[in-house]
Parts: C-alpha cells; sequence; structure tokens
C-alpha cells in the first residue's frame, strides 16, 4: 500500500455495515478480554504465594494502573483522529498522527514511570501501608515503572492499527503477551531458565518485558502490514514535532483520559466507603464489580469498532452511513446486553459460587447481581453514546457529563441511600449501587441529547475530529 493509495473510501456500503462492524469488533473483544486476563494472571499467581506477595502486587497496581488509565486515554484520541484523515485521503496528517502518538506514548510514559520510581516509596508511607508490604511493593513497582514507556509505545502502535481496521495483529500479540506473562512471571519470581529469582519484584520484571516484547511486535508489524506500511515510506518531519501540535494532541486526548480516570476513581471512592462496612460488605461488592466488568467486554468492543468506522464515515466521505451504522452498534450492543442479563439472573447464584463459598458473602452478591442484570443495559447505552461522540470529534462531552453526574449526582446519592436515612432507611451497600445506575440513567439521557444535537447540526465541527492532527 502507497501513501497515495489511502482513498477517501467510508467504512463500507450501507449494505455491509453489520459485517464490517462485526469484523472489526471480533478481534478488539478477544483484545479486551486478554488484556483483563492479564491482569488476572498477576493477581493468581501471587494469591498462590501467600498473603504478603499477593498484599503487595494488590497495593502496588493500585498505584500504576490510573497512570496506565491515563496514558491509554490520552493516546486513545489518536483512533478518531487518524479515521477522520483516512475518510478524508489524507497520509501525511494520518503520518503526522501516528509519530506524535508514539512520542507523546515513549515520552509520557517514561515521565510517569519516573513519577512512580521516585513516588511510590514516599506515598506508601504517607498514605500508611503496612511497612511490611512496603519494600516488596517498591521493588514490583521499581520494575513496572520501566514497563510504561513500553506500554506507550504498545499503545499508540496498537490505536494506529486498529484506527486502519487492522486489529487482528493485536489481538494475537495481546493474546500471546499473556501466555508470555505466565511463563515469565514464574520464571522471574522463582529464577528459572537462568534469569535471577526477583520474589515479588519479578511480577514487575515480567510486566516489563512483556510490555516492550509486544510493542516491539506491533512495530515489526507496522513493517510488513499492508494496511499502514506506507507509514514508513515517508520520512518524518520534525515540523510534525512542533510544541504547539504536540500540544494540540495532548489536548485533543485529555479529556479521554480524565473521563476514563474519573471513572477508575469514582469506583475506588466507592470501594472504600463500602470497605467501611465490612469484609462481607466489601467482597460481595468487589464480585458484583467483576462481574459487570466481564460483561461490558463485548458491548465496549463493539463501541469502539463503531468509533472507528464513525471516524472514517465523518472525515467527510460517506456521512449517510452514520446514522445507521450507530443504529446497528447501539442494536448489537442492547441484545447482547439483554442477553447477558437474563443469563445472570438465571444462574445467578452459579455464577456468583464461582467467586466465594461463603454463606455471607453469597447472600448480598446476589442482591447486587440483580441490580446488575437490571442496569447493565442502560449502562451499555451509555457507553456507547460516549464513543460514539468520541468518533465524531467530540471527546470532550462524555467527559463533562460523566464528570458532573459522577461527582455531583452519583456519588452523593450513593452516600445518601448507603448511610443515611435523608431519603429512605439505610440500604447499606446497594444503596451504592441504586445510586450508580440512577447517575447511569441521567448520563445515558445527557448523552442521548449531545448527540442528537450533535447529529441535527453538522455532525463534526469543523477542526473537532483533527484535533490531534492539526
Amino acid at each position: 500500500m502507497t501513501e497515495g493509495s489511502v482513498s477517501r473510501a467510508g467504512p463500507a456500503s450501507r449494505s455491509r455495515l453489520l459485517p464490517t462492524l462485526l469484523v472489526l469488533s471480533g478481534p478488539i473483544i478477544v483484545s479486551q478480554f486478554a488484556q483483563m486476563a492479564n491482569g488476572v494472571v498477576d493477581v493468581v499467581m501471587a494469591g498462590n504465594l501467600g498473603v504478603l506477595t499477593l498484599g503487595a502486587i494488590a497495593v502496588g497496581a493500585a498505584v500504576w494502573t490510573p497512570m496506565m488509565i491515563f496514558l491509554l486515554g490520552l493516546l486513545y484520541g489518536m483512533t478518531p483522529a487518524i479515521g477522520a484523515r483516512l475518510g478524508e485521503g489524507d497520509p501525511a496528517g494520518v503520518a503526522g498522527i501516528v509519530l506524535r502518538g508514539v512520542v507523546v506514548g515513549v515520552l509520557g510514559g517514561a515521565l510517569l514511570g519516573l513519577a512512580l520510581s521516585a513516588g511510590c516509596g514516599p506515598l506508601f508511607r504517607a498514605v500508611g501501608v503496612a511497612p511490611e508490604l512496603i519494600p516488596e511493593a517498591t521493588a514490583y513497582l521499581q520494575w513496572v515503572a520501566l514497563a510504561l514507556p513500553g506500554m506507550g509505545l504498545f499503545l499508540a502502535v496498537r490505536f494506529t492499527l486498529e484506527a486502519h481496521r487492522a486489529p487482528a495483529m493485536v489481538t494475537v500479540v495481546i493474546v500471546v503477551g499473556v501466555l508470555a506473562k505466565i511463563w515469565l512471571n514464574d520464571a522471574f519470581v522463582h529464577g528459572h531458565a537462568g534469569l535471577p529469582a526477583l520474589g515479588s519484584a519479578g511480577f514487575g520484571a515480567a510486566t516489563a518485558a512483556v510490555s516492550w516484547g509486544m510493542a516491539l511486535a506491533l512495530m515489526g508489524v507496522t513493517r510488513t502490514h499492508g494496511a499502514v506500511r506506507y507509514l514508513w515510506q515517508r520520512p518524518p518531519r520534525i515540523a510534525e514535532l512542533s510544541l504547539a501540535r504536540i500540544v494540540r494532541f495532548c489536548l485533543f486526548g485529555l479529556p479521554i483520559a480524565l473521563n476514563f480516570l474519573s471513572d477508575y476513581l469514582v469506583m475506588g471512592v466507592v470501594s472504600v466507603f463500602i470497605a467501611t462496612i465490612g469484609a462481607v460488605a466489601i467482597g460481595a461488592h468487589q464480585i458484583a464489580f467483576n462481574i459487570l466488568m466481564v460483561m461490558l467486554m463485548i458491548p465496549t468492543g463493539l463501541s469502539m469498532a463503531a468509533t472507528i468506522l464513525i471516524s472514517r464515515s465523518a472525515g467527510g466521505s460517506d456521512r449517510a452511513s452514520l446514522r445507521p451504522l450507530m443504529a446497528w452498534t447501539m442494536g448489537l450492543a442492547v441484545v447482547s446486553s439483554l442477553a447477558m442479563a437474563a443469563g445472570l439472573a438465571a444462574f445467578d447464584a452459579e455464577v456468583a459460587g464461582l467467586y466465594t463459598q461463603d454463606p455471607a458473602v453469597t447472600a448480598l452478591a446476589l442482591d447486587l447481581l440483580w441490580v446488575v442484570a437490571l442496569i447493565l443495559t442502560v449502562d451499555v447505552v451509555a457507553i456507547a453514546l460516549g464513543f460514539f461522540l468520541r468518533g465524531l470529534g467530540d471527546p470532550g462531552s462524555p467527559f463533562l457529563i460523566q464528570l458532573g453526574v459522577h461527582w455531583l449526582f452519583s456519588l452523593p446519592l450513593g452516600y445518601a441511600l448507603c448511610f443515611t436515612d435523608w431519603i429512605v432507611a439505610p440500604l447499606g451497600p446497594i444503596g451504592w449501587w441504586y445510586g450508580l445506575s440512577a447517575g447511569l440513567i441521567f448520563t445515558g439521557l445527557l448523552m442521548a441529547l449531545r448527540l442528537r444535537l450533535r447529529m441535527a447540526g453538522s455532525p463534526v465541527p469543523a477542526g473537532a475530529a483533527h484535533g490531534a492532527a492539526e
């Protein structure tokens, strides 16, 4: 594929929208599950080594995971920006976005890594982490700090490939990475295959090795894959990395980064408050939250795929496909969520039994799972609407809507329902879930209104979809 062969063709003719959406979303969904498995692998293997190791990995992950989420959101702006440029047939614009994404990913990851390496010890002591956990958690994070630039490079290349509708190799690399992580965890922790025995820090060393390995593997893919090989045929221009362009790139992705980070922090706040009630409450909450996250993987993957196609259509070539594309995506997401909710309602006891056999935890978890089943479709609709808006070059609206609803409505309502009699008698942990559910309904309504206003006028305001590319 040459530079000149990048065409203005839209995602597909309207008769092929559904097959195109399904083919594109399939690998993305698998990638989402594989990335979730990557974290589960560490928890399961650390748990088998004892409470101290599990605690060190858990407290370490609580520090570096928000950093990774922020970096992911900052770079995700590449997806709609590249899609819009592809829709316009502008390979030079695409190359500039990719170059800035790689630089921001590596340098941003390096800066976050430096902050993590220098600040984790003082942070642990300041917040009162148990002294016996600090040495192992700090050693673990020193290695994770080396992984963050690799994660940034991987994410930049991943979003480049996915924006070019070439997600399959991303999925292959992520799945292989999970398998490699299992082996490397064991090797670095215990010192197999000539590697040093690092104990708890071995999980961080494995994270660093796998992160850089996946990043370099995807870079190799870009040299050979027909959809993106043209990017190597054009020497980079220093002007593409001007301070003004880097700043605009970051400003375009910043609302997405803050949006993702806010969602993570909201659930962290809820977990902390529920933990004050006791072990049974937080155990049941974590079970329900984990099940919800698993059930959101498929609808989220569909919405991410739709963002790629929407951004390319909105680039100017095929705006007539925007509404049917959104309709197909929303329909598939809603149908899948209803099917999963029905399955959860029918087999809630069996699902909860996969996590615990404690009668008290199970009983509370079953109550929370009914809320999950009832609200799942509303959550899916809100997620899809947010990705639609991002695909149209409007990352700020989902951020502002969710920020306001979460912090000004959902959390205060959840607190009142859980702990006070201001509205009804205190409901305990389920009150938080009612508060979050009400917030999701409010969020969905506001996002639907915003999308309707956007579609009623020009679907993409001048320059918005290109904020990362100018």
